[in-house]
């Protein structure tokens, strides 16, 4: 009797389950991006970078990435039809171990493990999870993310609202590297973005607050909340001429959106983006001194603006770079940069071409009166060899040359001219 019970509750089961089932269509996705390469410099003799680590990549990073990285994304999507989908997307990626030449395991880690969920909404997705957020706003010839707000939350994007497309996130975001907070506790940041596009524009806006926001040993008043907002015109030819992209960017922030922070939370890339010129140069003439991002004020206001985009032709090719910053500090003063690159692509045959780049950075910055302003430049000319997939992807293989002059006012302060060498490895699919 027991059995026949238990039969007819499978049986049952058995029918409620098919009653609901659903079919859907699963594929899997395999993404990802490998650089992989030695750069050796003259004045160390080539038997390292050791000048490679201060070359600015807002001059160009053709010929002066010192970093070998990796990452590989993979996703699993169910497409339950009638706007219903499930995509849970997992990313492992290496950490930076500058251009290390030799064959050994790297260590690495999960950045990225989130779900997007269709048919939630009216229109778009609902996702939640840890990801690179809004990290498409990117400049890939200097390798600058003018908006990255990755970190842990939620979200709903592209959703369809008034003619256009919204996205509308909370995100939360440690800092591991703030070793000196008392409680030896990482800063936290609370992040809401939202942004709209309609047609060629893109207008993105984004609050920002911290708890705390101290260090040890330090009795200043930090900002704990700011403000910023991002502007993006984008066009489908070359500032008017056809052939190419090109894209106008213009952002302005406060307190939190100020310096490096500007267009980003505690991510990884806002740590070593060209922000204050302020804290940068501390770093270089002051002895032990950390230049975290969170070390603004209330009252300090940044300003960037940004136009960049690319022309392609059947004998020549290239892609110039415009970029300038303004720093206006609480305490007084004031800093800025500006740079500009252009990258002239000779493609030879089929499978070969000369890259080449030139680059021009000028910092201005006047601390107690004393001028602590640079200026540098660059040539970069890169043999490369490549397949093209027919599909996108591209991978490269490169030789690298390059020239820099980096010219500090400062007396005490290094300047120095040196000629790059190496080979590289550049892949995405």
């Amino acid at each position: 009797m027991k059995l026949s019970y238990l039969a007819l509750a499978i049986a049952l089961a058995g029918g409620v389950l098919s009653s609901n089932a659903v079919v859907a269509s699963e594929s899997i996705g395999f993404h990802g991006y490998i650089r992989a390469g030695s750069l050796f410099d003259a004045k160390d003799d080539f038997s390292k970078a050791g000048y490679a680590d201060e070359i600015d990549k807002s001059m160009g990073r053709l010929g002066a990435e010192v970093d070998n990285s990796w990452e590989g994304r993979l996703n699993k999507l169910w497409d339950l039809g009638g706007g219903k989908s499930v995509d849970i997307r997992l990313n492992i990626e290496s950490d930076g171990d500058g251009l290390q030449t030799r064959t050994a395991p790297r260590e690495t880690g999960i950045s990225e493990s989130y779900v997007e969920l269709g048919g939630i909404t009216p229109t778009g997705k609902m996702w939640g999870g840890m990801r690179y957020y809004d990290r498409e706003n990117y400049i890939w010839t200097t390798d600058f993310f003018y908006t990255d707000y990755s970190g842990t939350g939620a979200g709903v994007k592209d959703l369809e609202l008034a003619g256009g497309k919204w996205d509308f996130a909370y995100i939360n975001s440690n800092d591991t590297d703030h070793t000196d907070r008392p409680d030896g506790s990482a800063a936290t940041m609370h992040t809401l973005h939202t942004s709209a596009r309609y047609g060629a524009w893109d207008v993105e806006i984004a609050a920002k607050q911290m708890p705390d926001n101290s260090f040890e040993g330090d009795s200043n008043e930090y900002a704990t909340k700011g403000v910023e907002g991002t502007v993006i015109y984008s066009r489908e030819d070359f500032f008017t001429l056809p052939g190419g992209f090109s894209k106008f960017i213009a952002q302005a922030g406060r307190g939190l959106g100020s310096g490096d922070l500007l267009g980003a939370n505690l991510t990884n890339t806002a740590m070593y983006r060209k922000g204050s010129l302020y804290q940068k140069t501390l770093q270089d003439t002051q002895d032990g001194y950390k230049p975290y991002q969170t070390k603004v004020r209330d009252g300090d206001q940044s300003y960037r603006m940004f136009a960049w985009g690319g022309w392609y032709g059947g004998k020549f090719q290239f892609l110039p770079t415009f970029s300038y910053q303004y720093n206006d500090y609480e305490l007084g003063g004031h800093d800025s940069w500006y740079a500009a690159s252009l990258r002239p692509v000779f493609p030879i045959n089929e499978f070969f071409s000369v890259q080449t780049e030139l680059g021009y950075v000028k910092n201005n910055l006047i601390v107690d009166n004393v001028n602590l302003g640079s200026h540098s430049s660059k040539i970069s000319v890169v043999p490369t060899f490549t397949v093209n997939t027919g599909v996108g992807p591209s991978p490269e293989i490169r030789l690298l040359a390059t020239y820099i002059d980096r010219n500090y006012q400062a007396s005490w302060l290094e300047s120095r001219e040196d000629f790059l060498v190496g080979i590289q490895a550049d892949m995405w699919w």
